[in-house]
């Protein structure tokens, strides 16, 4: 057993002793990043605390109460306290719940308990070995607690599978399937706690990965149906080392690719036949790896005259199904023909074919391997969203232009079109305005910065040293013409009317106390913003978006409000005037005022509002785009009333939540959001009909810095979460599946290792597969 997950273990069952008390109800729990196991009595509501003391003695975790001063008290003693609601909850999972003590797994939080309302989106295990719940976490229960063992034997004609059950439930397993190879027994069960070891045979197995299909018969998913459940099992070129088979590791997963024999490869007299103006510009990215990487300075030419070996011809396709940036590529031995009909289409299509290349192609320095080649297949592909983002905060910490590039680049290979840059904070402006030079002399400085966690009953912890910096407006001129060439537009930000202390530092006659301000020091939300009473901050948010209208020319302009608290404009004099002048309702209805007003500026000069989904509150501006970050509530109601909207649920894709246990990993914000919790995500909410659901324009994953000093902090936080995000932007629900883009991931690992980037490998195999794969 690895360090690693020893240490995850022992953490789990330090945290959970009562587990140790029966061993009739011990549950082993395999490597669950994202989960903790809770031994829960739900039979009846608590009435007294004499009841919780006595449960607590019991070794309870987890017990119902329906009381907000006993639940406070039950949470005093680091129990979780499920509510009615809760319960409501667990009855659309387990029938009969009442009268049995249950075993359930929960997500953690970084705040120390639990969070109860999360234990509908949870699998739960009763003691009868019978597990419930939704269906992928049911599956990575299973798949977690299994280690799958395969070998040939009788010259290659039987596959011997030894199955070890980590856990202390056993599964009872109906085979249906396993593509060509026949199951000497169909029923089975895997014991716990041991090993179970089933025989397949076939005429000749030499496939690389058999699929094992069977019902879980004692797994039952929300709508009572036993699990469906697919074993992989590895077969002989895996683990031999044979001759190489074709391999097709595209992230985002293609809309249809069809595996074909052979292969094309590449050598010194390989042809480039350039037939479309649109793949010119796309083409260099291509090209220039080629040349630098594998030293093959391909010639380029307009026709197939004179061509005596195999070339790659790049076309028009003449197919509207295509839209903007879909393309096909028809790859066989002799050639490969790349068809799109705009640019975008082309430089997507060369994304594909580099990952189709041997890995080493994404090294910095020539690069040598056994061959160029990319094995033959027939890719029709198209983006399910338009809007497929990345998000980074440069507020909190800064980062130097030459890793933005870096970050653009990163987003480009995986298909994704929409940089959302964070450029002002409370805690730094970072973005330079000319005619308000002192928005980056003071506000892009702060005296110094907490080092622990922010929180209001901790006394905070400050470095003492002075933190700053700022993009002036030719580095930013750069950037958005770096990001262009490889069809990202940029979406700036400029937070208002909160996180404006920065600026406030700067021009305290804006706020409403008149400061004295500075720029903020600690994280979390200040109560000291913009002014919305006082006239003299319209020119001022003017001034700054002309200068941002001139840098960035997309058609949206981020103007964030998120996080404003009304305690300055419950008091302040203007404000309350203000409200009255405008005969409005309350302060949420000043903020839509605020916002409403904004957007009119934006839209007189040719561009559209997006922000944060508080900018519902109060009324949402007419022609606003919103995106939905605190759960998906927010962007269902704007879908519904007609807002283009942008999904990015803090519980699914916020990068700068932990990905791993939070005994292990360095200090991040909120809950565990592993990879495989954020792969599962689909941005089109059950709630909405069809036509609503066309209102949802894409998804987009955030990396706030607080606790992000450095590129490579960013780097290992979001990737491989971004790459997950890629493909839920770009492939459709049904062609995605957790199994096979883990080992697609695989190979991206390695292309990630050859090109530099520190991500995190907590889902990185060293399976023979992927030992073979990086020989």
């Amino acid at each position: 057993m690895s360090k690693k997950l020893l240490c995850i273990m022992c953490c789990l069952f330090t945290t959970l002793t009562t587990f140790s008390q029966n061993k009739e109800e011990s549950l082993s729990t395999p490597e669950l990043f994202d989960f903790v196991l809770l031994k829960c009595d739900l039979s009846s509501p608590v009435e007294s605390k004499d009841a919780i003391d006595g449960a607590f003695k019991k070794g309870l975790n987890g017990i119902f109460i329906n009381n907000k001063e006993l639940a406070s008290y039950a949470t005093n003693k680091g129990m979780v306290a499920v509510s009615k609601y809760t319960m409501s909850k667990c009855q659309t999972i387990l029938d009969n719940i009442k009268n049995k003590t249950t075993l359930v797994f929960a997500r953690e939080r970084s705040d120390g308990y639990l969070r109860n309302a999360l234990l509908d989106h949870c699998f739960v295990a009763l003691l009868n070995d019978t597990i419930s719940g939704e269906e992928r976490w049911l599956k990575k229960l299973i798949n977690s607690s299994l280690d799958i063992r395969t070998r040939l034997i009788n010259n290659n004609t039987r596959m011997v599978v030894d199955v070890t059950n980590k856990s202390s439930i056993p599964y009872h397993i109906h085979i249906t399937q396993c593509d060509n190879l026949k199951p000497e027994q169909k029923e089975v069960t895997l014991s716990p706690m041991s090993q179970t070891t089933l025989f397949l045979n076939g005429d000749d197995i030499k496939s690389p990965q058999y699929t094992l299909r069977a019902s879980i018969k004692n797994a039952f998913n929300t709508e009572k149906k036993p699990l469906e459940y697919a074993f992989r099992l590895r077969g002989m070129d895996y683990m031999v080392g044979t001759e190489s088979q074709n391999m097709y590791n595209i992230i985002p997963a293609p809309r249809s690719l069809e595996e074909k024999q052979g292969k094309f490869i590449f050598n010194k007299e390989t042809r480039i036949i350039l037939k479309d103006k649109n793949a010119e510009a796309p083409l260099r990215f291509l090209t220039d790896r080629l040349t630098r990487i594998a030293q093959l300075p391909l010639k380029i030419q307009k026709s197939t005259k004179n061509i005596s070996g195999n070339y790659l011809i790049f076309s028009r396709a003449n197919d509207p199904t295509l839209g903007n940036e879909g393309y096909k590529i028809n790859i066989s031995p002799e050639q490969i023909q790349v068809l799109a009909d705009k640019e975008a289409g082309f430089f997507y299509a060369i994304q594909s074919l580099l990952q189709l290349l041997p890995p080493e192609i994404y090294s910095n320095t020539t690069a040598y391997t056994n061959e160029w080649s990319i094995p033959a297949a027939n890719i029709t592909d198209i983006p399910q969203f338009e809007y497929r983002g990345l998000h980074l905060d440069v507020g909190r910490h800064l980062y130097p232009v030459s890793f933005i590039k870096k970050y653009i680049d990163l987003m480009s290979m995986q298909k994704m079109n929409r940089f959302h840059w964070h450029l002002t904070e409370d805690q730094g402006w970072r973005i330079e305005i000319k005619k308000h030079p002192k928005l980056t002399e003071i506000g892009s400085m702060r005296k110094e910065t907490i080092i622990n966690r922010y929180s209001a009953a901790i006394p905070g912890i400050y470095d003492g040293t002075p933190y700053g910096g700022f993009y002036t407006q030719e580095e930013i001129k750069e950037i958005v013409a770096y990001a262009k060439e490889r069809y990202i537009t940029i979406i700036p930000e400029v937070d208002l009317p909160g996180h404006m202390l920065a600026a406030l530092a700067t021009y305290p006659e804006l706020g409403c106390t008149g400061g004295p301000y500075e720029v903020g020091t600690r994280w979390g939300i200040y109560d000291d913003v913009l002014c919305a009473g006082n006239e003299n901050i319209y020119p001022f948010i003017e001034d700054v978006l002309l200068e941002v209208f001139k840098l960035f020319p997309g058609e949206y302009v981020h103007i964030g409000g998120d996080e404003c608290p009304k305690t300055r404009w419950k008091s302040c004099p203007k404000c309350q005037s203000k409200i009255k002048e405008l005969k409005l309702k309350d302060e949420h209805e000043l903020q839509s005022y605020v916002i409403r007003r904004v957007e009119k500026f934006l839209n007189k000069n040719g561009k559209k509002l997006i922000g944060w989904d508080e900018i519902l509150e109060g009324g949402i501006a007419p022609n606003a785009a919103l995106m939905s970050w605190r759960g998906v509530a927010g962007g269902i109601t704007a879908a519904k009333s007609g807002h283009p909207v942008i999904m990015t649920p803090n519980t699914y894709v916020y990068l700068d939540h932990y990905q791993a246990s939070m005994d292990i990993s360095p200090l991040a914000n909120g809950r565990i959001c592993a990879l495989e919790w954020t792969y599962g995500y689909n941005p089109i909410p059950k709630e909405l009909t069809e036509q609503e659901a066309k209102h949802i324009k894409g998804v987009q994953a955030n990396v706030w810095t607080e606790y992000i000093k450095t590129p490579e902090q960013v780097e290992y936080m979001a990737y491989p979460r971004a790459n997950a995000v890629a493909e839920i932007g770009w492939s459709s629900p049904e062609h995605k599946n957790w199994e096979d883009y883990l080992d697609r991931l695989q190979y991206q690992f390695k292309r990630w290792q050859f090109y530099g980037l520190n991500c995190a490998t907590h889902y990185k195999s060293f399976s023979p597969q992927t030992q073979r794969a990086q020989r």
